[in-house]
C-alpha cells in the first residue's frame, strides 16, 4: 500500500499482505466507521483494494450487497457496541486498524445565533460520535502495530465564521486525540488524524469553496498512515 502512494512501510508490514478473492483468512482488518458516507466510502475502496477486510459498522441496514472483502455489520448502537464487538472478537477478526470517518460539514449562522438543539446535535454528530468510536474500538486493536486514525480538518485550527459549532468539535477531535496519545491506551496504538485542508469535492455543503481536495487523496493518505509507523500526529492533505 504505501509502495503505490509514496510511503516508508516496508513490505513485510502487516497491512501489505494482499486478500485472494476479497477475504483471505489472515488479511488485516479494518474497521471503518462511517464507511458509507463520501469519504468513508473512498477510505473502504481504497483499502479493500490494498488487500485488507474491511468490517464497516452501520447503525441501519447498510449497503444490500457489500464488495468483495466488506463485512456489514448493520444496527450498531454505540454506546452498547454489542452486536460490532461480537463480530470483532471472533477468531481471525480481531481488527489492527480503525478509521472514524465522522461528521462532515456544516453551514449556518453565527455561533450566538444557533439554536441550542443544533448546538448539541452537532456536538453529537462531530465529537461525542468519535469519542464513542474510540471508546468501542481502540481497545480492541491488536498485532504488531495498532493504529486508530480519524478524518480532520482545518476547522480544528482556523476559525471559520458561519462554521463554528464545527470549528469547536474539530479543536475538541483533535484534543481528543491529544489525550488518548497521552494515556495508557496511547503507549499501545498510534492515534493519527488526516486533516482535510480543502472541501471535498463532490460534497455539495461546501457552497463555492477556494480549493477542493479529492476524496480518493484524503484515502490514499489513510492507507499512508496504516502502512507507515513513522507518521506524524496529524497528516495534512490539501
Amino acid at each position: 500500500m504505501a509502495g503505490a502512494d509514496g510511503g516508508r512501510g516496508a513490505r513485510g508490514h502487516p497491512y501489505h499482505r494482499p486478500v485472494v478473492d476479497g477475504g483471505r483468512a489472515d488479511a488485516p482488518v479494518v474497521v471503518v466507521a462511517g464507511g458509507t458516507g463520501l469519504v468513508g466510502g473512498a477510505v473502504v475502496d481504497r483499502l479493500v483494494g490494498a488487500g485488507m477486510r474491511v468490517v464497516l459498522p452501520t447503525r441501519g441496514a447498510g449497503p444490500a450487497e457489500p464488495p468483495p472483502g466488506v463485512r456489514v455489520v448493520p444496527g450498531v448502537d454505540w454506546e452498547r457496541p454489542d452486536a460490532l464487538t461480537s463480530v470483532l472478537d471472533e477468531p481471525g477478526w480481531a481488527p489492527r486498524a480503525a478509521v472514524a470517518a465522522l461528521g462532515g460539514w456544516w453551514l449556518g449562522p453565527q455561533l450566538v445565533d444557533v439554536e441550542p438543539d443544533t448546538w448539541r446535535s452537532i456536538l453529537e454528530s462531530h465529537l461525542t460520535s468519535h469519542w464513542l468510536a474510540a471508546r468501542a474500538l481502540a481497545p480492541r486493536l491488536a498485532g504488531p502495530d495498532p493504529v486508530y486514525v480519524t478524518l480532520g480538518g482545518a476547522a480544528a485550527t482556523e476559525a471559520m465564521p458561519g462554521s463554528g459549532p464545527i470549528n469547536v468539535t474539530g479543536a475538541g477531535q483533535r484534543m481528543l486525540l491529544h489525550v488518548l496519545r497521552a494515556e495508557e491506551i496511547g503507549q499501545r496504538v498510534r492515534f493519527h488524524e488526516v486533516s482535510v485542508g480543502a472541501a471535498v469535492r463532490g460534497d455539495d455543503r461546501n457552497l463555492d469553496p477556494a480549493d477542493t481536495v479529492d476524496r480518493r487523496e484524503v484515502a490514499s493518505a489513510v492507507a499512508r498512515v496504516l502502512a507507515d509507523a513513522g507518521s506524524p500526529a496529524v497528516v495534512e492533505v490539501a
